[in-house]
C-alpha cells in the first residue's frame, strides 16, 4: 500500500513538473524537476527489475501522456506487466488492441486481454464484459449469471457503470440481446 501511495505522489510530481520524454522513451527524466528525479528513477528501476505495479504505472504514465505520450513505451510496459500477472495491464492492452493504438486493431486479441483482465479480478474489465454480453456484442464463453453477480457486487461498491447496466437489465430483461 505504501508503494501505491508513493506512485501517486510521483504521478502528481511528474504532472506538476510538466515532464516530457523523447519519442523513444530513452530520456525518461528529461523535464522532471531535479528534486523529483530520484522518485521517478526509483519507479523506473523497480519496473526494470520486474515490479509489476511499477511496470503498469509506467505504462499508464506513457499512455496518458503524463511523461510524454509514447504508446510504444506504454505497450512495452503493459506487455511486461501483463506477463507478470497484472489485470490492469491486460485491460490497457485490451484498449490498445480494441482501438488500434500502436498495434493493428484486432478484436479477438483485444477480447482475450479483456477476458484475462476480468479473470484476474480487474473491475473495469468485468463491467465491460457484462456490458458486451448484455448488449449482445459478445456472448461466447461468458456466464450470464456470473456477469450479473459481478454487476451486483460492483453496484454495492458504488460503481455507477455497473449500477446503470444492472438497472437496465432489471428494468427490461429483454435488453439482454445475448439470447436473441
Amino acid at each position: 500500500m505504501k508503494v501505491f501511495f508513493k506512485f501517486f505522489a510521483v504521478f502528481f510530481a511528474v504532472l506538476a513538473a510538466g515532464c516530457c520524454c523523447q519519442d523513444d522513451g530513452g530520456n525518461f527524466l528529461e523535464g522532471v524537476a531535479v528534486e523529483e528525479r530520484p522518485a521517478i528513477k526509483e519507479v523506473l528501476d523497480k519496473a526494470s527489475s520486474g515490479d509489476t505495479n511499477a511496470q503498469t504505472y509506467l505504462g499508464v504514465l506513457f499512455y496518458t501522456g503524463t511523461v510524454g505520450r509514447n504508446n510504444g513505451a506504454a505497450f512495452t510496459w503493459f506487455k511486461k506487466a501483463s506477463e507478470n500477472g497484472s489485470g490492469e495491464a491486460d485491460y490497457f492492452l485490451y484498449e490498445m488492441y480494441d482501438k488500434g493504438i500502436h498495434v493493428k486493431q484486432n478484436a479477438e486479441t483485444a477480447f482475450k486481454y479483456l477476458q484475462s483482465s476480468a479473470s484476474k479480478g480487474f473491475t473495469s474489465a468485468r463491467v465491460k464484459l457484462a456490458e458486451l454480453y448484455l448488449n449482445g456484442e459478445r456472448t461466447e464463453g461468458l456466464d450470464k449469471e456470473e456477469l450479473l453477480e459481478w454487476l451486483g457486487t460492483y453496484t454495492e461498491q458504488g460503481n455507477e457503470k455497473a449500477r446503470d447496466l444492472l438497472a437496465k437489465f432489471q428494468k427490461d430483461p429483454s435488453a439482454d440481446k445475448s439470447e436473441k
